[in-house]
C-alpha cells in the first residue's frame, strides 16, 4: 500500500516538473483554441487578398475613377496631394536646363494671350448634376476646347521651328531671339551659336499632348472636377507651387513642407500649365522620348502610350500610370483626340 501512495506521489512529482519544463503543449493548445474561436475573414474580404488578372484590375481601377460612387465635392485630392513627390513643378534640372524657367503657363506671351483671348464660359457645377453619365460628358465638353486651343498653338509653334531649321544658315536675329526664349520657356540654356541639335532638342520638348490623357489625368486629380483645389483653384491637374499665398494650402500638409496647390485665373490656364509642365519638367523626360519615337515611325501620338512617362507623376508610380490608362480605356477617351499633323488618333489605343 505504501509503495503504491509513493509511486502515485512521484508521478504527480514528474508530471508537474515537466509541465514546468515544456509548456508548449499547453501553449499550443491555447493558441489552437485561440485561432479557432476568433473571427474568420468573410469571402469578401477574402477575396480583396487575392491577386487579380491583368485586364480585371484595369477595368476596376478604372470604374472606381468614374465618379460614380458619390455626388458631393470630393476633398479626396486634398488629403493624396501632400502625399505625392514635387515632380508636378519642381524637378532637379538636367546637364544643359534652366532652373530658373517661369513656372509652366506664366511667361509674358501666354499672359498676353491670355489677355488678348478672353474667355467667356461659365464653369459648370459638376458635383449638382447627378447623373453620372451627364456629369462626366459635361466635365469632357468643358475642358477640350482649352485642350486643343493648347495644341494648336504648340503645333504653330513647331511648324516656326521646323522652318527655321530648314533655313539654319539664314536665321535673323529675331529668329534666334524667338528661339532662346523657346528654349528657356521649355528649361533649355539659351545660346548665341544656334546649331542643328540646339533646334532638334527643342521640337522634342515643343509638341502636343492628346486629348485623351489630359482628360484622363483631370478626371483622376480633380475627382471629375469636384475637388476644393478645382472649385477654389481652377487646378485641375494638383499643379504645386512654393511661393507663399501662391495657392491653396492642403489641409494634411506636413509641418515642415512649404508647397502650395497653385491657384488659376479658369481652367484654361491650368490646362495650358500642365502641358507647359509635361513638355519642359525633367521628371517628363521619358513621355518626351517616346512622343518623339512616335513622331519619327509616323505612328499616332497615343495618349495610353504616352501615360507610360507618367511614373514620377505620383508617389504610387506604376498604380498611377495603370489608373490613367485605365480611365482612357474605360471611358472611350480616344474619341476626344483629332487629327494631328496628318496622324489620325481616334484609334482605340488611344
Amino acid at each position: 500500500m505504501e509503495r503504491k501512495i509513493l509511486w502515485i506521489i512521484s508521478f504527480a512529482l514528474i508530471f508537474v516538473l515537466w509541465v514546468k519544463i515544456d509548456p508548449s503543449a499547453t501553449e499550443s493548445s491555447k493558441t489552437k483554441t485561440l485561432s479557432e474561436n476568433a473571427p474568420q475573414p468573410s469571402d469578401t474580404e477574402a477575396r480583396k487578398n487575392e491577386p487579380r488578372a491583368e485586364n480585371v484590375q484595369t477595368k476596376t481601377l478604372a470604374e472606381k475613377s468614374t465618379g460614380e460612387v458619390t455626388n458631393t465635392p470630393s476633398e479626396t485630392k486634398d488629403t493624396v496631394i501632400s502625399k505625392k513627390d514635387d515632380s508636378k513643378n519642381t524637378s532637379k534640372p538636367n546637364a544643359g536646363e534652366l532652373s530658373d524657367a517661369p513656372l509652366p503657363g506664366s511667361s509674358d506671351d501666354e499672359k498676353a494671350y491670355f489677355d488678348t483671348h478672353p474667355i467667356n464660359q461659365d464653369k459648370p457645377d459638376f458635383a449638382a448634376i447627378s447623373d453620372v453619365k451627364t456629369r462626366k460628358e459635361a466635365f469632357f465638353d468643358y475642358l477640350t476646347p482649352f485642350i486643343r486651343e493648347k495644341n494648336t498653338l504648340l503645333l504653330a509653334d513647331r511648324s516656326h521651328l521646323k522652318h527655321l531649321l530648314d533655313d539654319l544658315n539664314n536665321l535673323s536675329s529675331t529668329d534666334i531671339s524667338w528661339i532662346n526664349k523657346q528654349r528657356k520657356l521649355h528649361r533649355l540654356v539659351s545660346t548665341d551659336k544656334l546649331e542643328k541639335h540646339h533646334i532638334e532638342t527643342l521640337l522634342i520638348k515643343l509638341d502636343i499632348i492628346p486629348a485623351s490623357l489630359v482628360l484622363a489625368q483631370a478626371a483622376n486629380e480633380s475627382a471629375w472636377g469636384t475637388s476644393r483645389f478645382a472649385l477654389k483653384g481652377n487646378n485641375y491637374f494638383g499643379q504645386w507651387c512654393f511661393r507663399k499665398g501662391c495657392g491653396l494650402v492642403p489641409s494634411s500638409r506636413a509641418d515642415d513642407a512649404a508647397h502650395e496647390v497653385r491657384k488659376f485665373t479658369d481652367a484654361r490656364q491650368s490646362v495650358f500649365a500642365y502641358i507647359d509642365n509635361l513638355n519642359s519638367n525633367a521628371a517628363y523626360k521619358e513621355l518626351r522620348a517616346i512622343r518623339a519615337n512616335l513622331r519619327s515611325t509616323h505612328q499616332n501620338i497615343s495618349g495610353k502610350t504616352l501615360a507610360a512617362g507618367l511614373i514620377r507623376y505620383s508617389q504610387r508610380g506604376q498604380a498611377y500610370v495603370d489608373e490613367i490608362e485605365g480611365l482612357i480605356q474605360y471611358n472611350r477617351l480616344w474619341r476626344f483626340n483629332r487629327e494631328i499633323d496628318g496622324y489620325v488618333s481616334t484609334a482605340s489605343n488611344n
